[in-house]
């Protein structure tokens, strides 16, 4: 069965290349060390189309087995859970769901896959919540209906590929926290569907040395990732990140303008206070000269280890 009309739609999808840079194995020297968590159930839904057979539905326990053994063989988890593991251990559950159909419209043929991946860990709060995942796709092939192909196998395969390509996804996301400062660099350097993970695990660990590349993102076309890293120079407090506020071009857009002044207010120091002063006094809308005011109050108070009068 040729699957060179296979197409995935809103699924991020992770290159074996990236996850290569970054799999590391978690228990290598000079790799950050994760914390024991291990594969417990696999639990696989599947429907079908409305107006399909139900015997089209995938087979749930073969694809649950090809789910264990993607995730096993990739390393992120320290084993299959088992009577013998630790009591109190963690423990990933995880559930897949699959919706099927074929559709034909104007003698054309195609089998649709939706899919889905949660993942939890038990008890609560032992495991870091960077290992909980909740995330769907869509994703389409056609076929040649005149060639009579086995419906179910071609579902089966559709299926199985949505989901393996959702799991690589979490999977490179997840090597990304046990990845050497190197190879996280070098996702946060190149655009890519990891960068956003990246942004969040230098905020994690405290890499200052990632400042500049996150300073240089404060200017990146997608607001995910403008936003994620000005989130991550704030956490760091770093004051690198205030020449390029205040040089920003959104002077007009209040949405953009809000997130600028709250984080020059947390960051502080001298050039924050002249920027905030500036727009307060001078800038056209009044909303955000009020904004501004406010916090500018913030960042005084803060500064003389005051709180601010609300």
């Amino acid at each position: 069965m040729s699957f060179s009309g296979w197409r995935v739609i809103g699924i991020p999808c992770a290159t074996w290349a990236i996850l290569s840079l970054v799999g590391v194995d978690c228990k290598r020297p000079g790799a950050t060390s994760q914390p024991s968590l291990w594969l417990g159930s696999v639990a696989v839904t599947a429907t079908a189309g409305a107006g399909d057979d139900a015997s089209l539905v995938v087979d749930r326990e073969a694809l649950a087995e090809k789910v264990r053994s993607q995730l096993l063989q990739a390393g992120i988890f320290d084993g299959e859970a088992k009577q013998s593991t630790p009591p109190g251990a963690a423990v990933a559950r995880i559930r897949i769901t699959v919706s099927t159909e074929l559709v034909r419209a104007d003698g054309k043929a195609a089998a649709r896959a939706g899919v889905g991946l949660n993942v939890s860990t038990r008890p609560e709060g032992v495991a870091p919540s960077h290992f909980g995942e909740d995330a769907q796709a869509s994703a389409e092939m056609p076929y040649d209906p005149k060639a009579q192909p086995d419906k179910k196998r071609v579902l089966q395969l559709l299926a199985e590929r949505a989901v393996g390509d959702l799991l690589a996804g979490y999977v490179a996301r997840q090597k990304l926290w046990s990845a050497k400062s190197q190879a996280l660099h070098a996702v946060l350097a190149a655009p890519g569907e990891l960068r956003l993970e990246a942004i969040r695990v230098a905020e994690a660990r405290k890499l200052r040395d990632e400042v500049p590349t996150l300073v240089a993102l404060l200017s990146d076309d997608e607001e995910t990732i403008r936003d994620a890293a000005l989130g991550a120079l704030v956490e760091l407090r770093d004051p690198r990140a205030v020449p390029a506020l205040t040089k920003t071009k959104s002077m007009k857009d209040r949405r953009e303008m809000r997130k600028i002044i709250d984080a020059l207010a947390a960051l502080g120091g001298q050039e924050a206070a002249d920027y905030l002063s500036f727009v307060a006094d001078a800038h056209e809308d009044e909303e955000i000269r009020n904004m501004a005011k406010a916090a500018l109050v913030r960042l005084r108070s803060r500064s003389s280890g005051k709180s601010p009068i609300p």
